[in-house]
């Protein structure tokens, strides 16, 4: 009964079952934006076994290619088809054949291809999983003009945001500067599914939201200081005079003489909520873009809304990308190998060279025969 259960944990049909529940989750998570699926209990339960079912399977390879080596030369002493060569020894050297034992082998590298091949699975999903686990994400809002300092310490400064529409398609473009740890200053623009690399970071273009936008000027200080708002505030100077920002409605419309108002939606006829504090003075109301107030000493312009983006920034290790480069080059190694480079066995006898591969080779041993009709 344990060997049986051994046997199966160690098939090939073990693994088919575990790569189609695992697909199967794959696309659930994909079509219901449900990304906690990769990190359920269920999930890493069948990617756990599929990675114990390939490390058995590659332990089992390499414990039998001695076993293999000596049955593939066994069939080759009690192969029935011969090829009638004279001159065996020049046959075998013009065919890239090398002794082993009591036959002669050619492809020897062969025999590591199912091997290697389980073993780049394997590796892939370490790769993978070490990119899952190491990971880091982190979501970043910025306005133009505005940076963000980074683990690292590398500064990203959003330059400017712009909404483009081509052929009827919105597009994001963030035009955004770095200047990384060790003094470098880059610059590069983000789309979405096209992020800008800034050394170990990823920015990604996520989405964008709408701001209200209010100018600042004192008498003292005429030149107009914007600042960006997408969350209550209380603009002052000295405390307790000035305004407080409540929020940004998008629509705001009149019907039957009452004010219908809507926080959804690009900006159409935008409104800001305001709460004016200026000594005896407390009133709350909807101020417009173009109006302007005075409160404590500050002149407080009010502008159109205006987009910025919201930016998500993502880092992984250097070396994981390196091991899932190396998994992918030995899986196209061991593919290679196990469909290029078959073994054959060649025994020599009296009459001639008996052949023998590990898989049917009979197209093989006819090009063969057709060789030595040429020659002769």
């Amino acid at each position: 009964m344990m060997k049986k259960l051994y046997r199966f944990l160690c098939s090939m049909r073990f693994g088919m079952i575990l790569l189609l529940l695992i697909a199967i989750l794959c696309i659930a998570a994909t079509v219901t934006g449900r990304d906690s699926i990769y990190s359920s209990p269920l999930f890493i339960a069948l990617f756990a076994m599929l990675g114990m079912n390939l490390l058995l399977c590659s332990v089992l390879r390499v414990f039998g290619l001695k076993k293999q080596r000596q049955a593939l030369a066994l069939k080759a002493l009690r192969s029935e088809g011969v090829l009638p060569v004279a001159e065996t020894s020049e046959w075998l050297r013009a065919h890239h054949f090398r002794r082993d034992g009591d036959v002669f082998i050619r492809n020897t590298l062969g025999f590591w291809g199912p091997f290697l091949t389980h073993f780049a699975m394997l590796l892939l999903m370490a790769a993978a999983a070490c990119i899952f686990l190491l990971s880091q994400s982190e979501d970043i809002v910025l306005f133009p003009g505005s940076e963000s300092t980074l683990g690292d310490g590398t500064v990203v400064h959003l330059d400017s945001f712009s909404l483009k529409t081509d052929t009827g398609e919105t597009k994001y473009l963030s035009r955004l500067s770095a200047l990384l740890p060790d003094g470098t200053a880059t610059h590069g623009d983000a789309e979405v599914n096209r992020p800008v690399k800034f050394g170990r970071y990823k920015v990604y273009q996520q989405n964008y939201a709408y701001a209200a936008v209010i100018g600042l000027r004192t008498e003292a200080a005429p030149e107009e200081e914007l600042v960006w708002l997408d969350e209550p505030a209380f603009l002052t100077l000295d405390g307790k005079n000035g305004i407080y920002f409540s929020r940004m409605f998008s629509n705001v419309t009149e019907q039957d003489g009452e004010l219908m108002v809507s926080q959804s939606g690009d900006p159409v006829n935008p409104a800001y909520e305001v709460r004016r504090i200026d000594g005896d003075t407390d009133e709350t109301g909807l101020i417009y873009p173009g109006a302007e107030i005075f409160a404590g000493g500050v002149f407080f312009q009010f502008h159109e809304p205006q987009p910025f983006p919201g930016l998500r920034v993502k880092s992984q290790p250097a070396w994981t990308l390196w091991l899932l480069y190396l998994s992918f080059a030995l899986m196209l190694l061991g593919l290679y190998l196990c469909f290029f480079a078959i073994p054959e066995a060649a025994a020599v006898r009296s009459d001639g060279i008996a052949l023998a591969g590990r898989k049917d080779i009979s197209e093989r041993i006819d090009l063969y025969r057709e060789e030595l009709e040429e020659d002769s």
